[in-house]
């Protein structure tokens, strides 16, 4: 045992008072004579003898007060296993979670205050010669450097919440890298101060923590609260068109152990509301829900959905960004020159068309379209066949209308399905069968099908196996039929050309609303409605691209709290860009992407925070203890308050001490004293 403040124990002298009173007792005794006292003088040695035993007793508990009073001035303590190395550390790491998760409550501050006031406290647990690493999720600043406490008391200070959400492992190894370059040997210091949300670690197994380091584990506990968010959306039809009745559709989750009742769900589109609804939710259920719109004007759009949930508010909003009535691009490749596709598009404003011969083809612009469309081509070289591959390797999507003769290995290697091609003799005129009303291709098309249905009659030059059919003849064989060659590449096979001679097609009103529905359809804009800080990269397909161009973010309000212009870091594939979405000094909301050369806006993103800080399912003090038990170098602190903090890190961790038990047997030897004075009588 050892003291702090040594000094204090020469107040032990002080026990010589009750000793002196003890043994000079300067009252005088008065003499009483007795007629017979013979009798008195057995009792008188018995009660002299007892009288003596009390008073050393009383003695003996005032010496004991006045010691043990003196020890608790002089605070004892009983040095602990790692005194010595925290008392010489050199070198402390110190991570405090500032993700958005740390805005829920404990008590009356936000987990984030609470992470804090711990930090500030440990400061004060380490001598003034102390270096200390400072990391917090935005990894801003120089993380690999150590510096005095008084430099990260002023980091803490300004210390704001991070979009991002750090993995613990990426954590450990930016903090052992600092360590070893930095601190001359092992046994330092790390510690964290977290939630320690579980979708951060969701296996500790692969976190790979040194044995010659000590770590220190301190979680903030929030408070339980229910937390409803948006998982996802998407649109009924993702072509937007203006004044056309469209809906969007979210999926949101609710975590939390109580019920959500009647939370309030708007829809926000440039600001205006436009649609709103309510939503009840069970405990750790989701719902999706509808909400219809429509745009009154063209161009970008801004979108938005807010849901009443308090206290958490951080998730509150969802963004998200669409363009209304964006053209579709058109190539029409003919070897006839035929008029039917080039009509049927040609008389609606969103629709850009532009037609080629054979002998004339453009294979630059031919990436850039939407649908191509090949009319009636006898046979594909392999310039053609190249271009084309490319375009539906990147998403295109192609209708082909074979020629009444074709030749069979070029379309075969095109499209990579088995084909056989009828002569005049082979085959007959024959109708096709009524459209399925259960067939998505035609959802919206028809009020109603009837079976009577009027079809067109058409010779077929052209029979394969296999795909999605989507209209039939009589005799069952495909007519039209889908395949999917990726994720967003489509192909449309039709079993005959469009000359009047062969097919009624290109003539009945069933023409144009499929040739619609397959333009409509190739709209695969690469602009998603929505991204996340969570993501490493936004793909933005834009015109006329030039590899020396550089694009900036800017934000698309005026309340946006971002005033700076961000470039991303940035490189164009085609007639894509690709860019990295940024991680800090952002927040969620709208960007316009500018041409940095002429201030141009040419598209638009939505950035929202990681749904993940949006589930507050943490792990407690004891279930870190028992997935971190048998790891001699990991410390788990319970919840504690911020203000007993460092007193319980020095008990634990640099001296248990003993002031408070001194103190107390100072108190029971003064309650001794006054029970044996009180309770025994001479």
């Amino acid at each position: 045992m050892a003291f702090i403040f040594p000094a204090f124990l020469w107040a032990c002298a002080l026990i010589a008072i009750p000793i002196i009173i003890h043994f000079f007792n300067f009252q005088r005794a008065k003499k009483v004579y007795f007629s017979n006292v013979a009798f008195l003088k057995e009792v008188k040695t018995v009660s002299r003898s007892r009288n003596r035993l009390k008073h050393l007793l009383i003695l003996l508990m005032r010496c004991l007060a006045i010691i043990f009073l003196a020890f608790a001035f002089a605070q004892p303590f009983i040095p602990q296993d790692n005194a010595t190395q925290v008392r010489n550390s050199q070198y402390v790491s110190l991570y405090l979670d500032n993700s958005f998760s740390m805005q829920n409550e404990a008590g009356n501050k936000t987990l984030l205050d609470v992470g804090v006031s711990y930090a500030q406290q440990l400061l004060k647990v380490f001598p003034e010669s102390t270096l200390f690493q400072f990391l917090e999720n935005s990894f801003e600043g120089n993380t690999n450097f150590f510096f005095e406490g008084k430099k990260i008391d002023e980091q803490l200070n300004r210390l704001t919440y991070s979009n991002m959400s750090r993995d613990l492992r990426n954590i450990n190894t930016r903090q052992l890298s600092a360590l070893r370059q930095n601190a001359s040997g092992n046994n330092n210091l790390i510690f964290w101060i977290s939630d320690f949300q579980k979708s951060t670690v969701p296996n500790w197994d692969k976190v790979e923590l040194d044995s010659q380091q000590q770590y220190y584990l301190i979680p903030s506990l929030p408070n339980r609260v229910s937390n409803l968010y948006v998982d996802s959306l998407w649109l009924e039809n993702p072509f937007i068109r203006i004044n056309e009745n469209n809906a969007i559709f979210l999926k949101i989750n609710h975590f939390g152990s109580e019920r959500a009742s009647e939370k309030v769900v708007k829809l926000f589109i440039d600001d205006k509301q436009v649609s709103g609804s309510t939503v009840s939710l069970e405990p750790n259920t989701s719902q999706t829900i509808k909400l219809n719109f429509a745009a009154n004007s063209a161009g970008l759009k801004r979108g938005k959905i807010t849901i009443d949930d308090y206290p958490v508010i951080f998730d509150n909003e969802y963004f998200f960004s669409f363009k209304v009535s964006p053209p579709v691009r058109i190539i029409h490749l003919s070897a006839e020159k035929s008029l039917f596709v080039k009509n049927v598009y040609g008389n609606e404003p969103f629709f850009e068309i532009e037609s080629y011969g054979t002998e004339a083809i453009d294979y630059n612009n031919l990436q850039k379209a939407n649908l191509i469309v090949l009319d009636g081509l006898v046979e594909i070289d392999n310039a053609l066949q190249g271009a084309l591959q490319q375009f539906i390797g990147k998403g295109g999507t192609l209708a082909v209308f074979p020629a009444l003769k074709v030749d069979l290995d070029s379309y075969q290697t095109l499209l990579g399905i088995p084909l056989k091609q009828l002569s005049e003799k082979e085959s007959d005129k024959i109708a096709l069968k009524t459209p399925s009303s259960e067939n998505p291709f035609f959802a919206g098309i028809f009020e109603k099908i009837s079976p009577n249905m009027s079809t067109p009659r058409t010779r077929p030059t052209l029979v394969w196996t296999g795909g999605q059919t989507i209209l039939s003849l009589k005799n069952e064989q495909p007519f039209l039929s889908l395949f999917e060659k990726t994720e967003k590449s489509k192909m449309y096979l039709f079993a005959s050309p469009l000359s009047p001679e062969v097919s009624e097609f290109a003539q009945h009103a069933l023409f144009v609303p499929v040739m619609y529905r397959l333009a409509i359809s190739s709209f695969n804009s690469s602009e998603r409605l929505a991204y996340s800080f969570a993501e490493n990269t936004a793909e933005i397909s834009l015109d006329s691209l030039s590899k020396n161009d550089i694009f900036k973010l800017v934000p698309a309000t005026s309340d946006n709290k971002t005033p700076i212009e961000l470039i991303p870091a940035q490189r164009i594939v085609g007639n894509t860009l690709l860019m990295d979405i940024p991680k800090n000094g952002i927040v969620a909301g709208h960007y316009n992407l500018v041409k940095n050369s002429d201030n141009q806006v040419l598209s638009q993103i939505a950035l929202n925070y990681d749904k993940s800080e949006s589930v507050f399912e943490c792990y407690t003090p004891e279930e870190l203890k028992s997935i971190l038990k048998g790891r001699k170098n990991v410390q788990v602190f319970d919840n504690i308050e911020p203000e007993s903090f460092a007193a319980e890190f020095k008990e634990k961790n640099v001296a248990n001490l003993l002031w408070r038990e001194m103190l107390l047997l100072a108190l029971l030897a003064l309650l001794a004293e006054i029970a044996l004075i009180r309770l025994w009588k001479s």
